[in-house]
């Protein structure tokens, strides 16, 4: 079994149901899987793809993107989503990197080809969706006149599926290798957690080649026959609730960033009686009490805060649909996978305690892509080793309380930022918050809080400050607290904390 299997046999059984909906259109499962098969046929015929290739994506959310993907996968070959938002000089490192062999990009993002070009010496051929440009493939040229029948190519579950690069926060990104294996694995699990069935659809709006939105809003819903409502992205705010209503989607999975916005929004009833939403998740950055308590209160629809990263391809836990969800928690493991709290020796701690989280399981990544020795790093023991810190208590809920790197250390005690956060989160003007350790002149590190404040909102550091007294220990308090606009965020809406070191 590998990924492209899913593609067709949602072909086979749904032929008629749609696959995805995006802007009017309606592609039917089984016209999907002819067009990732006539595509499939022409990046092999015209580009020489064959198995064991690396294909970059370089594509912005659209049709054409599941399409080059399953292609991909039905040619053995290995799919490099890359971040739209990157520059160019950090696309062609990712490109150099893991020897990408064919690019396919969105017409968008032509005029950088020329530029990676010159900086990556591997790339063979460059394949445009739209547009044309001179010394470029067009995908009409390459898939005219091809078959639309299913490559005669054998992928075997443990063939290298997707290389997710990390975000890079400690030192240059580096690739996490994962299999067919892996993602059915996690596909499976997230199938379990949520009860899908085909009659459930997903509103997909977040960027794609993020492993959270890729695994749980396309790899999931194609294996399980349901239908992908598509936008560009979440922005205008209108088109997504437009969509929410006039397409009807059962499951959406954002991001904290956009439950927070749904909260500050007012909706009228009449509006909120058409969604017919079953279940939200949040994904990809911790989720604020204040919002989660907020979203539910207000809306009638359960909110699961769950965790991932891309080495476990990527979802990990999950607040249960049903019985209790705990605020604050990222859930429990999902069904088949495994999670320990380790200490610096690699030994379980006992309910309560911090440590590392760590993780085992069929959707664990076979490791980093020519890295071997932060892949040994990494899955020592059998293990992946999170970075993130965190604690599980006695129904077995797993609390994440920071990233291991983000630990700030004053004069011996551990402050853990998200901590403060959470305070912060709670006073009425705050909307969102970041914390992070800086050196005194005594070189101790000290917590220092960035607040965004509400719309319309004005507030004093002093008065954040006396707020967080009633609530933290002295040497937990902000020795500053800095006003912003907004912070600076990856493409997912996490906020980007090294940035806020370098201000």
């Amino acid at each position: 079994m590998s990924l492209k299997d899913t593609l067709e046999e949602s072909a086979a059984r749904f032929p008629h149901k749609t696959c995805v909906t995006y802007e009017g259109e309606r592609i039917p499962f089984a016209e999907m899987n002819r067009r990732a098969n006539r595509f499939a046929h022409g990046l092999r015929e015209a580009a020489g793809v064959a198995p064991g290739d690396r294909v970059g994506l370089l594509v912005k959310n659209s049709p054409a993107f599941i399409e080059a993907l399953y292609a991909i996968f039905k040619l053995g070959a290995t799919v490099v989503p890359i971040n739209i938002f990157l520059a160019p000089p950090e696309i062609a490192f990712i490109l150099a990197d893991c020897g990408v062999k064919v690019l396919v990009v969105s017409g968008d993002f032509l005029p950088i080809v020329p530029a990676l070009r010159g900086e990556v010496d591997g790339l063979e051929h460059v394949i445009a969706l739209d547009g044309a440009a001179e010394d470029v493939l067009g995908r009409d040229e390459i898939i005219a006149g091809r078959s639309d029948e299913n490559p005669a190519v054998e992928v075997a579950d443990d063939d290298d599926a997707i290389f997710l690069y990390t975000s890079g926060t400690t030192g240059l990104p580096k690739a996490a290798m994962l299999t067919h294996a892996n993602f059915l694995g996690n596909v499976s699990s997230c199938r379990q957690a949520v009860r899908l069935v085909p009659d459930d659809s997903f509103l997909l709006a977040l960027p794609m080649f993020h492993s959270f939105s890729l695994t749980v809003n396309v790899l999931l819903p194609v294996a399980a026959g349901c239908t992908i409502v598509l936008l560009e992205s979440v922005r205008p705010l209108e088109r997504l609730l437009g969509a929410l209503i006039e397409e009807g989607p059962t499951i959406f999975a954002g991001v904290p960033a956009l439950y927070a916005v749904f909260c500050r929004t007012a909706l009228p009833p009449e509006m909120l009686g058409r969604v017919k939403l079953r279940l939200c998740i949040s994904g990809s950055a911790p989720l604020a009490e204040a919002t989660h308590v907020e979203f539910e209160k207000r809306f009638p629809i359960p909110l699961l805060e769950g965790y991932g990263l891309s080495e476990a391809a990527p979802v990990v836990s999950l607040n249960p649909l049903d019985g209790t969800r705990k605020t604050r928690s990222i859930g429990v493991p999902l069904p088949d996978v495994e999670v320990r709290i380790f200490n610096d020796e690699d030994r379980e701690v006992p309910v309560g305690e911090a440590g590392e989280l760590v993780v085992r399981g069929p959707n664990v990544m076979k490791g980093y892509y020519n890295r071997p020795e932060e892949t040994a790093a990494a899955l020592r023991g059998g293990w992946l080793h999170t970075g993130d810190i965190a604690r599980v208590d006695e129904d077995g809920y797993f609390f994440i309380l920071d990233r291991k790197k983000d630990l700030i250390i004053s004069k011996g005690l551990n402050i853990y930022p998200r901590e403060i956060e959470e305070a912060l989160h709670h006073h009425p003007k705050v909307a969102e918050a970041a914390v992070i350790g800086v050196a005194d002149k005594h070189l101790n590190e000290v917590p220092i809080a960035h607040v965004m404040l509400a719309d319309g909102e004005v507030a004093e550091a002093s008065e954040l400050i006396e707020h967080l007294k009633s609530r933290l220990a002295a040497y937990k308090i902000p020795r500053r607290i800095n006003f912003v606009e907004d912070f600076p965020r990856t493409p997912a809406g996490k906020i980007l904390k090294r940035a806020l070191r370098g201000s």
